[in-house]
């Protein structure tokens, strides 16, 4: 794991020291060039000063002015040292500076042959252990006289080298100096800038599944903190919400589970307390196969709840014929509406899907079931399919009073139950929370279009195209 302050601090550092070493290496380059330019220029003007003062001599009478060049025995490196010789044509040293003694500066050829073109020759080159730097300035210039004799004038380039040195030890220094400091600051500012992220996780580690009431409180002084801080108070909501939720669901399914489990257990020992006839026996037995039946619908329920919560795996979706599986849906109910003395319909138009049509059969039939358990007598149920718009519908609509105000908003809730007189038969109240959520389960929605008078619910998945 590695240290969000630390990498700011070194990224930082690498940063300024990468900036100042390329502003040090670019300014001591350009020092050298300076340095070597104001050079030549003395050496080019000490050449011209010696040419013009002996423009009227000739050979071996040419004389320097000494008081220029100085020794380099009396003054070692010193950036005033110069050494100066006369040539002829072939390049042979006519006359010496006296501080040259009986020695011979070097002439480098290339320097020589831009002389003898009649141009001013530069070059870098070494004497003993020296580097030099010399111009050979051709004395025709000034004097017809002199028009086979160049003048070479020298200098070490030993001061100037020191000082780009000097320049480049300072520059280093100075990209250290910087990238401590940078380091330093950084390291100080990253500390104060992941303050806050080091109280929102304490803040967040201390909420736990008792406490997920708590919410996150740190000061965060900039805009980034404060999403962040709003962004897990938020999911602190959604998953306090959840667990609400789920609590309310466990103890509601444990309560709906309880009550035929204690009718069971009543009828049981009402029927164990003394010996009693074949005819009281099938009495409590199918008492007690009711609620059996009440029990394996609720787990049922239950269980269906569970697979579409879940989620349907990919391999699990399948073109499905949305007309057939109303049909089969209003089929399945036919027998009750007749029963209580509903009209049944069905129109629909050729309408596809993709999902898994056991679950898309049960979503439908909740909800002709539904229609069917809330509809008076003489009451006109119609069920429609449809496709638009990439859209594929089922409608289910009643004639009926359709759904109370105060209930409308709850009747998606897991276990709620509307107005219990209106139902001709006992429910678990999951049967439109098990529609809502297969219907979520295949990427569509369940929606209360109108609530009354007549009741009209509407089922959308997403549209497939005949050969899907």
């Amino acid at each position: 794991m590695r240290s969000f302050r630390l990498q700011l601090a070194l990224r930082f550092a690498l940063a300024l020291l990468a900036i100042i070493v390329a502003v040090g290496a670019g300014s001591t380059l350009l020092l050298k060039v300076r340095l070597y330019h104001q050079l030549d220029r003395t050496l080019l003007t000490l050449a011209e000063v010696e040419a013009e003062a002996g423009a009227s001599t000739t050979g071996p009478s040419f004389r320097f002015h000494e008081g220029v060049f100085l020794a380099r025995s009396v003054h070692p490196l010193s950036e005033l040292t110069r050494y100066a010789e006369l040539r002829d044509e072939r390049g042979v040293p006519v006359v010496r500076s006296a501080n040259l003694g009986d020695r011979d500066l070097p002439l480098p050829a290339e320097a020589m042959q831009e002389a003898k073109r009649g141009s001013i020759g530069r070059v870098t080159h070494r004497f003993g252990g020296d580097r030099l730097r010399t111009v050979v300035y051709p004395l025709r210039l000034v004097a017809a006289q002199h028009a086979m004799h160049f003048l070479q004038v020298s200098a070490p380039l030993g001061p100037v080298d020191a000082t780009v040195r000097g320049a480049a030890v300072l520059a280093i220094v100075l990209a250290l100096m910087g990238a401590g400091v940078a380091f330093a600051g950084a390291w100080w500012f990253a500390g104060r800038a992941t303050r806050p992220v080091a109280e929102i996780v304490a803040q967040a580690e201390a909420v736990e599944a008792g406490t997920l009431s708590a919410r996150i409180t740190a000061h965060a002084e900039v805009t980034e903190y404060r999403r962040l801080v709003t962004v897990l108070n938020a999911m602190l909501d959604r998953l306090d919400r959840a667990f609400q939720a789920q609590r309310r669901f466990v103890a509601d399914a444990s309560h709906e589970l309880r009550s035929p489990l204690t009718v069971l257990k009543g009828d049981i020992d009402v029927a164990l307390r003394r010996e009693r006839g074949a005819e009281e026996y099938r009495r409590a037995l199918e008492s007690s196969r009711e609620e059996v039946d009440r029990m394996s619908l609720l787990a049922e329920n239950l269980l269906t709840l569970a697979r579409a919560d879940a989620g349907l795996p990919p391999d699990q979706l399948r073109p499905v014929d949305l007309e057939e599986v109303a049909r089969r849906a209003a089929e399945r109910s036919r027998g009750a509406a007749l029963q209580a003395g509903l009209e049944l319909r069905l129109a629909s138009s050729p309408t596809r899907t993709r999902g898994d049509a056991g679950l898309l059969e049960r979503a439908v039939g909740n909800l002709v079931e539904n229609a069917v358990k809330y509809s008076p007598p003489g009451a006109r149920i119609e069920v429609r399919c449809r496709s638009a718009d990439g859209v594929a519908q089922v409608e289910v609509e009643d004639t009926g009073a359709g759904v109370a105000p105060e209930h409308a908003p709850h009747i998606f809730d897991r276990f709620y139950r509307g107005d219990p007189a209106r139902s001709r038969g006992s429910g678990t109240g999951l049967g439109l929370p098990i529609a809502r959520a297969i219907a979520e389960a295949h990427g569509g929605r369940l929606e209360l279009v109108r609530a009354g008078p007549g009741a009209l619910f509407r089922l959308s998945l997403p549209a497939a195209g005949p050969r899907s």
